[in-house]
């Protein structure tokens, strides 16, 4: 930390090196600072996505949904093929409450890349309450994908569960338990 603290104080306008400046301080568990440091990079790279994305991440885990939502849009105006960014994306709007946008950007992170587990667990879990045979189908995507993962396990029970097929439900359920004690 100290090194880099020096290096970034050598060279204040480069946005790189505040962006690695504000990763470290991160890691170090210095959140203000490092905020401060990725503020910093934007400020100087105002297209720097590192920087947007970070500070984007820092505002979520914040609850400060406006302003990750804004880094959010920025980064997809720059990069809107990024199916990272675009579950993200969908990951803000189910934490805002707002479920229909959140399928929606869930929608187009699967459109962007199909094998994006994230994405397709959120939406089957999302979309089943409404059409779980459409649930059923990116469940079973996500599953192909990541037949280990205990959120997918669970979201696949769910699926079940909604389409009334109770024991194969309960075989997901219990498997994702056993995995996780809470997938």
């Amino acid at each position: 930390v100290v090194r880099i603290r020096e290096l970034a104080a050598q060279r204040p306008k480069s946005s790189q090196l505040q962006i690695m400046l504000g990763r470290v301080l991160m890691a170090a568990g210095e959140r203000v600072e490092a905020k401060r440091a990725f503020q910093s990079a934007e400020a100087l790279d105002p297209k720097s996505t590192a920087a947007k994305l970070a500070l984007a991440q820092i505002y979520f885990s914040d609850n400060q949904l406006d302003e990750a939502r804004q880094r959010v849009n920025a980064i997809i105006a720059l990069e809107p093929r990024n199916a990272r960014i675009m579950t993200m994306a969908g990951d803000l709007e189910l934490k805002a409450g707002d479920r229909n946008s959140a399928i929606a950007k869930y929608r187009a992170a699967v459109g962007i890349e199909g094998s994006n587990v994230l994405a397709l667990n959120n939406l089957a879990y999302l979309v089943a309450m409404n059409n779980p045979d459409e649930a059923l189908k990116f469940a079973q995507q996500a599953m192909e994908i990541a037949p280990e993962n205990s959120a997918v396990q669970d979201t696949l029970g769910w699926v079940y569960y909604r389409k009334a097929i109770y024991q194969t439900a309960v075989k997901y359920l219990k498997a994702a338990v056993t995995r996780e004690s809470t997938p």
